[in-house]
């Protein structure tokens, strides 16, 4: 009964785009906390074979970060669009994704760049109110829609390169929080230090960690 009730509301909030959709597009949905919203998209990652546009306002999911580097790895073509606040987030994925080879850009010119997007192949869309993070994977109440229409991938491709063209490609080497990096093997991503001693009292985005993805 609750699906039944929360589909209106997805309507309305996916309008222009659900308007438009053919008649065959198919639409799943996920719920957050626990629902499968991230193995769901970390599965479509995996079944990805050209293309994955990808749009976060928030990026700290190791699991789907790793599912990016893992399909670049078999030959699709990644591209990442981060809001302006990203590089500098605590736990962002920002610098994993650059130092890995990943094209990621941020929006600096709009002032939110708020999206929650994944296009995959020019078929799938997937869109909500779910950030890439832990937080919405395990605490946030939060929802997941998939839909499977050409015709929706490609209106939002269309919106997502508006963006992606005034953006600027992100440096992780520019970023002064970013320690030595080094290649373990060929096998295995590499890993950065934080320089500072952990602090309670200095700001937590330059606290001494270390990112081991595999």
């Amino acid at each position: 009964m609750k699906t039944n009730i929360l589909y209106p509301l997805i309507i309305l909030l996916f309008n222009p785009w659900l308007a438009t959709a053919d008649d065959h597009a198919q639409i799943s949905l996920f719920f957050s906390p626990h629902g499968g919203c991230e193995a769901t998209i970390i599965n479509s990652i995996d079944a990805a074979e050209l293309q994955i546009d990808v749009a976060a306002y928030a990026f700290s999911s190791k699991p789907i970060a790793r599912a990016l580097y893992a399909a670049t790895k078999r030959g699709v073509q990644v591209r990442v669009l981060l809001d302006r606040r990203q590089p500098n987030a605590h736990y962002s994925m920002a610098n994993d994704l650059t130092i890995n080879g990943l094209e990621v850009r941020v929006d600096r010119k709009e002032p939110l760049m708020h999206m929650k997007t994944m296009i995959l192949d020019s078929n799938t869309l997937i869109l909500g109110s779910y950030n890439f993070s832990a937080a919405a994977e395990n605490r946030n109440v939060e929802i997941l829609a998939v839909i499977n229409s050409k015709e929706l991938a490609a209106e939002a491709t269309a919106n997502w390169l508006k963006h992606w063209n005034h953006s600027i490609p992100h440096n992780a080497t520019a970023n002064p929080n970013i320690g030595k990096t080094q290649l373990a093997s060929e096998t295995v991503c590499r890993t950065y230090i934080y320089p500072l001693k952990p602090s309670r009292k200095f700001f937590r985005s330059r606290l001494r960690r270390t990112i081991q993805w595999y």
